[in-house]
């Protein structure tokens, strides 16, 4: 009887372990989301980079616990790679919104640089004009 009461337990952890549907909606996702972080370009931003590199990694982690049968811990493991992936999405779309807000900036003053030296073209040409 004490025997009995000791398998039910460890049966029914293991019935609910082997009961939990695989995550292949999630993996499917996970791997979208890494797709995406590497079309945006985030392997060429450090913290983009790394963040990928990490999805990467636990995508690889959770079909392994998936091939092993633990496909609750393999679902929590995708969640994981689903946010890093969409961590370096956003970030590398950042450093790319940098990099452009800089170059237009550096056009920006170009283009004041330019204006300003007609301005005082401009100028010159108007004071001798006025002196004779």
């Amino acid at each position: 009887m004490k025997a009995i009461r000791l398998v039910l337990p460890l049966v029914a952890v293991l019935g609910a372990c082997a009961s939990y549907p695989a995550p292949t909606e999630r993996m499917a996702r996970s791997e979208a989301s890494v797709r995406a972080a590497q079309e945006v370009g985030g392997q060429n931003d450090p913290q983009a980079a790394l963040h990928l590199k990490l999805a990467q990694e636990e995508l690889d982690q959770a079909k392994q616990l998936m091939n092993d049968g633990d496909n609750k811990r393999a679902d929590y493991v995708l969640l994981r790679a689903d946010a890093d992936a969409e961590l370096a999405v956003a970030l590398a779309r950042s450093a790319t919104a940098r990099v452009e807000a800089q170059q237009a900036m550096g056009q920006v003053r170009q283009i004041q640089g330019q204006a300003q030296q007609q301005s005082q073209q401009t100028q010159q040409s108007q004071q001798r004009g006025q002196n004779p």
